[in-house]
């Protein structure tokens, strides 16, 4: 229906005249609205030319930081297209940051993605203008990119004063809204994530709650429900941190004591096989052909110690302390029938474990009975801390991904589901002002980080080059049109290597297989 709308209008601007005279003006398949909206604001502001002259050191020094980052997330997205290729793909509607189009900003986040997108498209755009201005270049429009849908705003420098302007301009230019998009996103975190959510709690806080329940589990055949908090499996406390005392025989059916949303004061009692729930079998793994899935495991035995498993966490804190190599003798028992049967009798499979980073490695996928369980507490602590359980340098490198990776598997911050597990002021106010910070922040890392990457045309490729040049000058290759002309070359390369790399990586993410 928009394009239908959208095809005539586009004719329309393309072969009119009279389109020129509203600001409307066609750009490839897309229409660009002309307007001279914030240009006074970027003359008033942009008077203070030694603070915009800081601004610029300040801006080249943290967009070269985020260039790295770019690129380091882009290597470490090579390094895992194998196992990326054995998922599904996310759809390729996850490529598209349109609000409405793209699912992680569809639906009940439709309105916080529009105002992040708004504020970081804004204040992106008036960054570049102020630097135009800054440096005595003109500003010829300003205003927003149409395409069916929006697609986003600009600022237009006179491209000949920009051709004329000294190298540090272009470079002040260039950096200025990728840094002020960081700047915008800081500011955003530090509102939601210390301001507000530093002070909260939860009474629930290192009891278990659970966080999603897979499809045709037995979870969800006994009807426990995603945000539950289980308070007791088998009569006893149950904790997810490995301190329970528990004594049934794991792949049991146990009786548990959970409450909801809707049920604070009146427990809900249900029964379940509980124990490590074996989801998938990895083709060609050391488990293919000997475990199956829809079985628990009971125990895994090396060198003659045994060790018993309740929970997933307790499997994966064993499997970390397994070497490649090591000989597990893996007992397991069989599903029962709808929660209400089971053969208690179990099956003994020995293994030899593969290699995975240097632990031993089975080769299955794993639940707590269709759970994956979690804290309310650590649920807070990944919400606002995004370098929790981070060790060393690496670590922080892959915490600050999956931070921003958040979104996709419901942390904004918090998941909805959960935000009854913590005592709040404001009630449902106080999480609708969380959420409108966190969509603020998110989208200013999105853009920002985006427009870092070192390849024409985003801002890092234009940064890149400017750089390469400095570098080149100061190695004596004093000949200016010898410098420029290789700087290009080397630019244009390199464009197309990075450009080939973010295509692949984001296919691969995307395209359902």
């Amino acid at each position: 229906m928009l394009a239908v709308v959208y095809v005539p209008i586009y004719v329309w601007v393309w072969r009119s005249p009279t389109a020129k005279k509203y600001g409307l003006v066609k750009y490839g398949p897309c229409i660009m609205i002309k307007t001279r909206l914030g240009t006074s604001l970027m003359e008033r502001w942009s008077k203070y030319k030694r603070f915009w002259r800081l601004f610029g050191i300040f801006s080249i020094t943290v967009s070269f930081c985020l260039m790295v980052f770019i690129v380091y997330i882009l290597i470490i997205g090579l390094l895992n297209l194998p196992t990326s290729l054995n998922s599904s793909g996310l759809g390729i509607e996850y490529a598209l940051a349109i609000p409405g189009i793209n699912p992680l900003m569809s639906g009940k986040f439709f309105w916080y993605a529009i105002l992040g997108l708004f504020v970081a498209m804004v204040i992106h755009e008036l960054a570049h203008g102020f630097q135009t201005r800054a440096n005595d270049m003109r500003v010829d429009s300003t205003g927003a990119l149409y395409g069916v849908v929006p697609l986003g705003a600009f600022v237009e420098p006179n491209e000949e004063d920009i051709g004329k302007s000294t190298r540090r301009a272009k470079l002040d230019l260039y950096s200025a809204g990728i840094t002020t998009n960081f700047l915008g996103a800081i500011t955003a975190f530090f509102i939601f994530a210390v301001l507000m959510m530093g002070g909260i709690s939860s009474d629930f806080g290192d009891n278990t709650a659970v966080y999603k329940v897979t499809g045709d589990s037995p979870a969800l055949e006994a009807g426990i429900p995603a945000s539950a908090i289980i308070l007791t499996v088998d009569g006893q406390a149950y904790y997810y941190n490995g301190t329970n005392t528990v004594d049934f025989a794991p792949g049991s059916l146990v009786s548990v004591e959970y409450i909801t949303e809707s049920s604070r004061d009146t427990p809900i009692s249900t029964t379940i096989q509980w124990g490590v729930f074996i989801e998938n079998v990895t083709g060609g793994s050391p488990a293919d052909g000997k475990l199956m899935r829809n079985t628990f495991i009971r125990s895994i035995t090396i060198d003659g110690e045994k060790t018993q498993f309740y929970d997933m966490a307790e499997f994966l804190s064993f499997m970390k302390t397994t070497s490649p190599g090591d000989v597990a003798a893996i007992e397991y028992v069989g599903r029962g029938n709808d929660n209400s049967s089971i053969d208690s009798s179990s099956k003994t499979e020995t293994i030899t474990l593969g290699n995975n980073g240097g632990i031993g490695y089975i080769g299955v996928s794993t639940t707590t009975s269709g759970m994956r369980l979690t804290t309310p507490n650590v649920t807070l602590e990944i919400g606002r801390n995004p370098i929790y359980g981070a060790d060393g340098i690496v670590g922080v490198g892959r915490s600050l991904i999956s931070y921003i990776t958040g979104p996709m598997i419901g942390y904004s911050p918090i998941p909805s589901g959960a935000q009854w597990w913590f005592d709040v002021p404001l009630g449902g106010a106080f999480w609708i002002i969380v959420s409108a910070f966190y969509w603020i922040f998110w989208l200013n890392v999105m853009l920002g980080v985006s427009n870092a990457i070192p390849a024409i045309p985003f801002d890092g490729g234009f940064i890149f080059q400017g750089g390469l040049s400095a570098i080149l000058e100061r190695l004596k290759m004093k000949d200016e049109k010898k410098r420029e002309e290789l700087v290009s070359r080397i630019t244009g390369s390199f464009s197309m290597i990075m450009i080939f790399v973010l295509i692949v990586v984001i296919a691969v993410a995307v395209i359902p297989r």
